[in-house]
């Protein structure tokens, strides 16, 4: 097989020393490495509670269960009809019932006169909570849906592709009841695998305190796995290599799955050690999606059937750069081209969240057309580190010549 240069679509590195020193972790039974990690980040982003698990699903699960004890009674929970798979997954770990809002295609947050029309049905305060995603690093606009909702219903921010973002003056992840983070290898910072909880409400972190408590932690078998995960990642993410573990279909590379029996753990020792200079790391990681966003920024401007919006100072922020196509037909031709020449470009997720097989059931006669047309349409450029300008050159090429961009 040939190998050529390949782009992952999205990538945080870890350095390759930091991985190693990762491997000493494995036979580390104290706990200095998880306690630092956690008062950087309480210190960080000033949160009186601050919980490290396994990865942003679990912590999403932990943050329901939470507010089930709560606000006993409360059953449903809101998210947008356009999302990671991962989010209605862990709703149904947390034995609570999926409710839905489409989305404004715009600006991928929920549709502002959907929203209003489910509030004002919501005569039997059902709701448990709202979850307010900032999807690619996109700010939700949380104040706005404060009033839309009322004050008597807690918002789950779900910066799990967003951390280190800001929006009018705060940091992403806080400006709710409650917000996680995920440290997965493709998110904004990475660990491999891993989940940040912060609220500053005392009920919450009690409740959190508790049941983080009684979780598992990984065991060395576990830990063994995770540290030789995080070392071939480090080397098969490089571009140079890239294409070997994108040719191997058991590894699932690219596929949206939904999984709901997935594990709750403490964040390992091995995870804690990966998070060494994180800031610095995550400095590194913002300059170059920066550079790279404030490229197609000025790229898709005067763009066909596609759009951007870095006027809220998103630049730094985004972990890949979100584009409508004219059509789905257009944006299954970019993407097969893009898998030919390695050039990183992704569908979004397959369909809306009422279309998932296990759910469907769920929402028969239910229809999120918004929802459903971002699915066919909406494709990902990736912004990381490892992309270079003549990268950005070729898919400007290869979007010109699909009529994305009117020229190059």
């Amino acid at each position: 097989m040939r190998i050529c240069r390949t782009l992952p679509p999205a990538a945080a590195p870890i350095p390759l020393h930091e991985v190693l020193k990762g491997f000493s972790a494995v036979f580390a039974h104290n706990e200095n490495g998880y306690e630092q990690f956690q008062a950087e980040l309480q210190s960080y982003f000033g949160r009186n509670y601050c919980f490290l698990v396994s990865s942003g699903r679990a912590g999403l699960a932990l943050i329901l269960q939470a507010l089930k004890q709560l606000y006993p009674g409360r059953t449903e929970v809101l998210i947008p009809a356009f999302t990671c798979f991962s989010v209605p997954a862990a709703i149904r770990k947390a034995g609570l019932a999926i409710r839905l809002c489409d989305v404004d295609q715009q600006t991928l947050d929920f549709s502002h006169n959907e929203l209003k029309k489910i509030m004002a049905s919501n005569k039997g305060n059902n709701l448990l909570c709202v979850l307010a995603t900032h999807l690619f690093g996109y700010p939700a606009d949380i104040a706005s849906l404060r009033e839309i909702i009322g004050d008597e219903i807690p918002i789950v921010e779900d910066a799990a592709q967003a951390l280190g973002g800001e929006n009018a003056g705060g940091k992403l992840g806080t400006l709710a009841d409650v917000g996680f983070f995920s440290l997965g290898r493709g998110k904004a910072l990475s660990t491999v695998e891993g989940g940040v909880i912060l609220t500053n409400r005392r009920d919450m972190g009690m409740a959190l305190a508790s049941l983080v408590a009684r979780q598992p932690g990984y065991g060395m078998a576990a830990n063994v796995k995770l540290a030789i995960k995080a070392l071939l990642i480090t080397i098969l993410q490089q571009p140079f290599l890239f294409r070997l573990p994108l040719s191997l279909p058991f590894l699932q590379l690219g596929e949206t799955l939904f999984e709901h029996d997935f594990p709750i753990l403490k964040m390992s020792p091995v995870q804690a050690a990966l998070s060494r200079n994180w800031r610095g790391r995550l400095r590194k990681h913002q300059n170059a999606r920066k550079k790279n966003t404030k490229y197609w920024a000025g790229k898709l401007q005067l763009s066909c059937g596609s759009w951007c919006r870095t006027e809220q100072g998103t630049c730094g922020n985004l972990i890949r750069f979100p584009v409508l196509a004219a059509n789905g037909e257009t944006r299954e031709a970019i993407v097969r081209e893009s898998r030919r020449k390695g050039l990183g470009i992704m569908p979004s997720y397959p369909t809306p969240i009422n279309e998932i097989a296990e759910l469907a059931a769920n929402f028969a006669g239910q229809g999120y057309p918004n929802a459903g047309e971002i699915c066919k349409k909406l494709f990902t450029l990736p912004l990381h580190d490892y992309v270079t300008s003549m990268d950005n050159e070729r898919i400007c090429r290869l979007l010109a010549r699909h009529g994305v961009i009117k020229g190059s």
